[in-house]
């Protein structure tokens, strides 16, 4: 069995298309599987794909602009080209199926996989479709959803909720005393972790630097993922401020530590982010950014908070009083946050790269068994 996997270019979509891939790895032995991953050269995610040891070809790639201009024709070029690249690998490569996680650099792939009259199984992050997988769907033989509240964008006959792929550490959660400890933070306090992305979140960040003097009066600790490019900034207000349990990270490897060791999160609602959340089943303050194509962040936070797993605050609203007295709310209400847990919980589905994998493979069985019976 031969699969190829496609993601978007950016983290919000290389790292379900890992996930899968890592999946897909776990039952190699018994299935002969042989993967070869399709991305964009020197971007995250060929550091992603080499990094748990895949098989990767770059591949050229350029964002879609949002309204006519020059700079279409450059993208259509840049389409074209990696389309006849994608054709010589999927020649070469000959795979039964061709998974992708949407984004614009995707289309290629998915393209010539179709003219090749292959198996396209494609992934939807976000509760209001991208507009390459929206395109894309009528080639799609099936689209699997993160969101119930998608289903409606697609045809029903090909489309499945299956949740989001989530990275394997996150199933199975260290000990919170451990995990605290391991991040050298304090074993007994109530520990908001603040995730802007892994390229951080400047107003998020802000607004938090802007809180710590409020929060440090109250046995609180604060892990925050700041972002490398708003790092030095970030670290020159915590030294100003000289408060011990203001811990600032540019980029956090351990995300499983650091999710077992928090109480509480703070972040945008990117579709990873809200599914690592959901998996590990924490109460969530989500600030949707607000420039994301067709504000879907702030569709993916209200899917989470019409469910009571989190609380939905407005860039445009969020300010330190506001983030302070949300906190400060939800920290001494055990039992508010015992219920938005559980709610979390039940909104997670760590299996969504099982599920997934399963569906993979009976699409490859089903067509052995088509070609078997035209023979």
């Amino acid at each position: 069995m031969r699969v190829v996997l496609r993601g978007g270019g950016t983290g919000g979509h290389a790292y379900p298309a890992i996930a899968i891939a890592q999946e897909l790895q776990a039952i190699k032995n018994s299935s002969k599987c042989e993967l070869l991953y399709l991305g964009s050269k020197g971007s995250l995610e060929e550091r992603l794909a080499r990094s748990v040891g895949l098989l990767f070809k770059g591949l050229p790639g350029r964002q879609l602009a949002r309204r006519f201009s020059p700079e279409i024709v450059l993208t259509m070029a840049t389409l074209v080209r990696g389309f006849a690249e994608a054709m010589y690998w999927l020649g070469k490569f000959k795979p039964d199926l061709v998974i992708s996680t949407g984004g614009y650099v995707s289309a290629s792939v998915v393209l010539a996989q179709a003219v090749r009259r292959g198996l396209i199984l494609i992934h939807e992050q976000n509760v209001i479709p991208g507009r390459t997988n929206l395109w894309l769907s009528r080639f799609a033989s099936r689209i699997c959803l993160t969101f119930e509240d998608s289903i409606h964008y697609f045809p029903a006959s090909k489309s499945i909720v299956t949740g989001l792929p989530v990275r394997p550490d996150l199933i199975q959660l260290p000990e919170q005393e451990e995990a605290r400890k391991a991040l050298g933070l304090d074993t007994e306090l109530f520990t908001v972790l603040v995730i802007g992305g892994s390229q951080g979140a400047r107003k998020l960040n802000d607004v938090v630097t802007e809180s710590i003097a409020a929060l440090a009066s109250l046995p609180i600790q604060i892990l925050h993922q700041s972002g490398e490019r708003n790092y030095d900034e970030v670290c020159i207000k915590q030294k100003a401020m000289g408060c011990r349990n203001y811990h600032v990270r540019a980029y956090i490897d351990e995300m499983a530590l650091a999710y077992a060791a928090a109480d509480l999160v703070v972040a945008r609602c990117g579709a990873s982010t809200v599914a690592e959340v959901t998996c590990v089943g924490l109460p969530a303050i989500f600030v949707p950014y607000p420039y994301a194509y067709a504000d879907h962040q702030t569709y993916n936070g209200k899917f989470v908070a019409r469910r009571g797993a989190a609380l939905l605050i407005p860039e445009k609203e969020l300010t330190a009083e506001k983030l302070v007295d949300a906190i400060t709310k939800l920290m001494t209400s055990p039992e508010t946050l015992a219920k938005m847990r559980e709610a979390s919980k039940s909104l997670g589905k760590p299996n969504a790269a099982k599920d997934i994998v399963s569906l993979a493979l009976q699409m490859i069985e089903e067509q052995r068994c088509v070609r078997r019976a035209n023979d």
